[in-house]
């Protein structure tokens, strides 16, 4: 099975899901929409999540899996963003895009069933 192959799994979904759903993120951020921090955040979430980005999109950490973040990393990178996104000191942008990585990973990672 190739990482590519649609019944490889990112996380408790289907590759395919996860690609299908990145499509659709990428296609609401086209003009005329105006893209949020949260977009942005779902987005790179999604993209790390499929292995497209090195680094996770809170925490800066590598992958550990040569087609992605492995499920342990996945609900760690999750849990970051959770505690970034209620962190007060934080800027309303920087929650917001936490936000957006936060619900990402949780649908991912089968934890939520809302996709963002």
């Amino acid at each position: 099975m190739t990482s590519h192959d649609v019944t490889s799994r990112v996380g408790a979904r289907s590759r395919e899901q996860v690609e299908s759903a990145l499509a659709r993120l990428e296609y609401i951020g086209d003009p005329p929409f105006e893209p949020s921090r949260f977009h942005r955040g779902s987005l790179d979430g999604y993209l790390w999540a499929l292995g497209r980005s090195t680094l996770a999109p809170v925490t800066d950490s590598l992958a550990t899996g040569p087609e992605g973040p492995c499920p342990a990393q996945l609900g760690a990178e999750q849990q970051a963003a959770q505690v970034r996104q209620q962190d007060q000191s934080a800027d309303q942008d920087g929650r917001d895009y936490a936000r957006g990585v936060h619900d990402a990973l949780a649908w991912v990672s089968g934890r939520s069933d809302v996709q963002p």
